[in-house]
């Protein structure tokens, strides 16, 4: 499969690296005032395994699918409308990825990150209670847009038409594919009317504390499911919870300086690894610098070493390489 990736944005430029990585050839076409909206370090991320091709270089009729996020006026600006770049291709997968869609309510509307984060669902429990809500990091909705962007373009040229001469025009909007990724906040409203809210900033209970000093670093914890009494007996609470008449209160205040000195008793991996065998999810957290020595990714060959501009560097690659 041979794809053409058009991109001034995360989302079709993760969707072209994501089926590079699968080994197909992926063109992106160099246009200056496309290529500028990107820093150094994500032109040094995204541009991995794919090759640079200039305007007066590409011939449509090479590609089995297009992917991209520029809109239909930058396209059009480079004689590469969506109906143009059709015509006569009856085979071509055009994929286009967009904040709100090129067609449906919103087209046409005015949007950024931030803003497609709120409309796709994410920021109603972003932050805390009672203030502004907090943006994620990073071009989070962007980056999911190009995860099922990649997945358009592999669909449709191999699950949909296997080699028939059936192309067609995919629209994707960030505001639903970013929806899609909180299933369980849906799922919660639309089986129990009820809505999830932000927690307040200084809340009682250890159902609030996901996150605590373990002897060598962060922990992260989630125990979902899990009766209370169980996991205070896990973290060594059991005294201060045998203390209540009522086996399901948290006595925060009384057992806060015994729940700090349990969990500062053991690793973060030590927790990491306990708590898998409970069925937990409790998680190390790494700063910056610790990430490079995680032994998680190292496992994984997560990092690796690339030329940019004369000097090698590390850059991320994916968390799950695909055996060559």
């Amino acid at each position: 499969m041979r794809v053409l990736e058009i991109s001034g944005s995360s989302a079709a430029a993760n969707a072209g690296l994501l089926v590079a990585q699968l080994d197909f050839q992926v063109d992106r076409l160099a246009v200056d005032e496309l290529t500028n909206r990107f820093t150094d370090a994500q032109r040094v991320f995204f541009q991995r395994g794919k090759h640079e091709i200039e305007r007066d270089e590409l011939n449509l009729d090479d590609y089995d699918a297009v992917v991209e996020d520029v809109g239909i006026e930058m396209l059009a600006k480079h004689d590469l409308s969506i109906e143009e770049m059709r015509s006569g291709r009856e085979s071509l997968v055009v994929v286009s990825l967009s904040d709100l869609g090129l067609i449906g309510p919103y087209a046409g509307w005015a949007s950024s990150e931030i803003t497609v984060q709120a409309v796709g669902g994410v920021l109603h429990v972003s932050g805390y209670g009672d203030e502004p809500p907090l943006k994620l990091p990073g071009n989070t909705a962007a980056m999911i847009l190009g995860v099922h962007g990649a997945t358009a373009v592999t669909t449709a040229v191999f699950g949909v038409t296997n080699g028939a001469e059936s192309g067609i025009h995919i629209d994707i909007s960030a505001q639903d594919t970013l929806m899609q990724h909180w299933t369980r906040h849906i799922s919660q409203y639309a089986y129990a009317g009820t809505t999830t809210e932000r927690a307040p900033r200084n809340p009682e209970g250890i159902h609030f504390r996901h996150t605590a000093k373990a002897k060598d670093g962060w922990v992260y914890m989630l125990a979902l499911r899990a009766a209370w009494q169980k996991v205070a007996d896990f973290l060594g609470l059991s005294e201060q919870v045998a203390l209540e008449k009522d086996p399901n209160v948290q006595p925060w205040r009384e057992m806060e300086a015994a729940f700090v000195e349990s969990i500062a008793s053991k690793d973060k991996y030590t927790w990491f690894s306990e708590a898998a065998e409970q069925g937990w999810t409790f998680a190390p957290v790494e700063d910056p610098f610790d990430i490079v020595s995680n032994p998680q990714n190292q496992a994984r060959d997560f990092f690796e070493e690339t030329d940019y501009q004369g000097r090698m560097i590390r850059v991320p690659g994916l968390p799950y390489r695909i055996e060559r």
